[in-house]
């Protein structure tokens, strides 16, 4: 080769390298620009929406521990009080900077923008390479909040985790030791936001040791993430936070008050059903509520998997199957109306699956080592939950986000093998469906608020305690205003222990009494594990009791048989219902007296005069 031509050459790759650059540079500034916008979006968003329970809980529970309080021993409750460990040193420090609970739930909601926007900054990094394809998984991820609630849970946690673990372990990329260790810690993370994930991690063990085994039989050595000595740094990384998790229990608690509640905590009637009834549950669920699409795409299926051209014949069962899910997406993104957020998440993972099957270059990493993890994983969280398909699909997303780049593959490949005609169906049949997706996905996420109203009916701003900042309805703006001045009546002291009946957690964080409860989730006349609970915790036995809900059922059951037996007295009846001990009525009554003689200076002197006449 000649000088010439060899300074050609360089030129010429310097020209493609500098277009790639810019290329590059561009498809950046706009991941920035549609990712700041989204998150001011989302920052005006979060300020609408009264969720009176979920929500109220899982802070609820981080203020209960702020408040010294024990896990695995005060709280009973088994679903948030493993992640209040994880949550606690940046909730202390947002208590500590907002000095009260005054505006903690918007605090808290902030601090769950800030959690999906760098989780979102990583799926970018890890999918830059793909170009304006990354923009599907990284942006539907961004937009999609599960269950519209805006807070640090155990299921903002393992949703959002669990997919960047699987997104490190997916790489094609060898990974250092510290690495493997950091995946571990992530992995602990995953389990103590369901415990039920541990499953999945020694499964995960076996797997390698397989892997192992045969890598030793047939003399190849298996790839990073599949060899066990990755697992068992892994399992140092867990044990990490293990320790750290322990450390954190047995420094408020002992062992043996540890075992005295542990078998209440497992107990729980809420998550009381077998295992087999739960696996067939779930089948039946899914099928339930996506029928008719489940029993076209098993004929795609089928059909894809005998045809030996399905390749070549991938835009036909690609569009067969997008009008299987297309109705799907439409009926829960923008007219079902009971619970609807979440259900859109899963008609979008098996279209994904479909675009995989006709794939001819597909990627193998990505689907089995997330989809189908993620897919299991959708399982494992039925296991964990009392509240069925609403939170199955929500798992789902996790199949969708990573199933996205499976599309893109397949668009790629049709564009670069087929006719123009056929590339340009191709781009339809894809930008239809994800186009959908996305509009209500959006849709959900701005108008729906869970526990509440549709957002457009949120015109009234709470201007005091935990809710400070929220908009809800005027009528739910009212009720809040009032049960506050009635908690600020009945002069609330550390010294108090207060229990809620009804579902209203954020009550706990409005006043200065301990949780007087196995849980801040709610009381209602079923409640019987307070019989036990007391019986363990005969310090927390409340002696003042707040009915926000079900007060007459509540005073009709045999519950409240308890408290009267012990002299307790419905001493207020207003927007909420007050019951107290008799110590603490004398000392409430008394108080209220003496607040009306001060108001009224000479109203004894008149009581007297009356009494002799």
């Amino acid at each position: 080769m000649t000088e010439r031509q060899t300074g050609v050459q360089k030129h010429s790759m310097g020209m493609e390298t500098g277009r790639w650059m810019t290329g590059r540079r561009k498809q950046h500034l706009i991941f920035i620009g549609l990712f700041l916008v989204l998150e001011l979006i989302f920052i005006w968003r979060s300020f609408y929406g009264f969720n009176t329970a979920d929500e109220m809980y899982f802070i609820g529970t981080s203020e209960r521990v702020f408040r010294g309080e024990k896990i695995l021993i005060d709280e009973w409750n088994p679903t948030q009080q493993l992640c209040t460990f994880l949550l606690h040193p940046i909730y202390c420090l947002i208590r500590l900077a907002l000095g009260s609970t005054e505006g903690i739930v918007m605090a808290s909601r902030f601090l769950y923008l800030a959690y999906s926007a760098v989780l979102t900054v990583f799926f970018y990094l890890r999918f830059q390479r793909r170009g304006y394809a990354s923009f599907g998984p990284v942006f539907l991820f961004l937009i999609f909040a599960p269950f519209s609630i805006c807070a640090m849970s155990y299921n903002s946690i393992e949703f959002g985790i669990l997919p960047v673990l699987l997104a490190v372990l997916s790489a094609r990329m060898e990974h250092s030791i510290p690495e493997y260790i950091l995946c571990g810690i992530l992995a602990a993370i995953v389990v103590l936001a369901n415990p039920f994930a541990i499953l999945m991690y020694f499964a995960y063990g076996l797997i390698c040791l397989g892997a192992e085994i045969c890598g030793k039989r047939w003399g190849v050595r298996p790839e990073g993430a599949l060899r066990f000595t990755s697992f068992l740094w892994m399992t140092l990384g867990a044990g990490i936070l293990l320790v750290l998790f322990l450390a954190f229990v047995f420094q408020r608690g002992t062992l043996a008050e540890v075992l005295a509640n542990l078998p209440h905590i497992l107990g729980d009637s809420e998550h009381q059903q077998g295992y087999w009834y739960k696996t067939w549950r779930y089948f039946e669920l899914c099928f339930k509520n996506y029928k008719y699409m489940f029993l076209a795409l098993f004929v795609i299926y089928a059909a894809t998997l005998a045809d030996k051209k399905r390749y070549q014949h991938g835009l036909i069962y690609m569009l067969l199957a997008s009008a299987a899910v297309l109705p799907y997406l439409i009926y829960y993104g923008f007219i079902f109306e009971h619970i609807t957020v979440n259900y859109q998440m899963l008609p979008l993972a098996f279209w994904c699956l479909e675009a995989y099957l006709v794939t001819e270059k597909r990627d193998r990493r990505l689907f089995y080592g997330w989809y189908l993890p993620a897919m299991i994983f959708t399982l494992i969280v039925q296991y964990a939950t009392n509240t069925g398909i609403v939170t199955i699909s929500v798992a789902y997303g996790m199949c969708s986000i990573v199933g996205l780049i499976f599309a893109a593959d397949w668009l790629k490949e049709q564009k670069e093998r087929r006719a123009r005609l056929y590339g340009k169906a191709a781009v339809l049949c894809m930008a239809v469906v994800v186009l959908v997706q996305f509009a209500g996905t959006f849709f959900l996420r701005m108008t729906y608020a869970w526990g509440d109203e549709r957002t457009w009916v949120l015109t009234q701003q709470m201007e005091r305690g935990p809710l400070k900042g929220v908009y809800t309805t005027p009528g739910t703006a009212d009720w809040y205003a009032k049960v506050l001045d009635e908690l600020d009546t009945l002069e609330l002291t550390e010294e108090d222990e207060l229990m809620v009946v009804g579902v209203a957690p954020w009550i706990y964080l409005y006043v200065d009494a301990g949780c007087g409860n196995y849980s801040t989730w709610q009381v209602h006349e079923n409640s019987t594990q307070l019989y036990d609970y007391y019986a363990l915790h005969p310090e927390k036995f409340p002696d003042v009791i707040y009915m926000a809900h079900w007060a007459d059922r509540f005073l009709e059951s045999e519950l409240s048989n308890q408290f009267l037996e012990k002299g307790y007295t419905v001493v207020y009846q207003g927007t909420g219902t007050v019951m107290m001990s008799p110590e603490r009525a004398a000392a409430w009554q008394n108080g209220q007296e003496a607040e009306a003689a001060a108001a009224f200076p000479g109203s004894g002197e008149i009581e007297g005069i009356l009494e002799k006449i």
